[in-house]
């Protein structure tokens, strides 16, 4: 899984991240989670090959057509949730209280 989120690494930029929140960050539930990587890569402390694997999680969540395709109705976000579960879950002790503090105050009743 490493290698293939290492791939989807190359679609991710600052801009086409934050282009991607104001489009659709009212759609997804897990956008807390998905900023949480966003200030975890963002952060120089993060080792660079845990950056390259949340950046390949970010990548993949940017594209909109991926295993399942964003357009498809009620399900098309469920493997982008996934991809970010798993990258959170890789990246663990690398997300610091900080990054987490951060996101409470964009998204203060959020579940982290």
């Amino acid at each position: 899984m490493i290698k293939w989120l290492t791939f989807f690494a190359r679609f991710y930029s600052p801009f086409k991240f934050i282009a991607f929140i104001k489009s659709a960050g009212k759609k997804i539930r897990f956008l807390p989670r998905l900023m949480m990587l966003y200030y975890c890569i963002k952060d120089q402390d993060t080792p660079a090959f845990v950056r390259l694997v949340l950046m390949g999680a970010a990548g993949y969540t940017i594209l909109p057509f991926d295993l399942i395709p964003d357009i498809v109705p009620g399900i098309g976000w469920l493997d982008d949730a996934a991809v970010i579960a798993a990258a959170l879950s890789f990246a663990g002790t690398y997300i610091k209280p900080e990054h987490k503090e951060k996101v409470r105050k964009l998204f203060p009743l959020a579940k982290l």
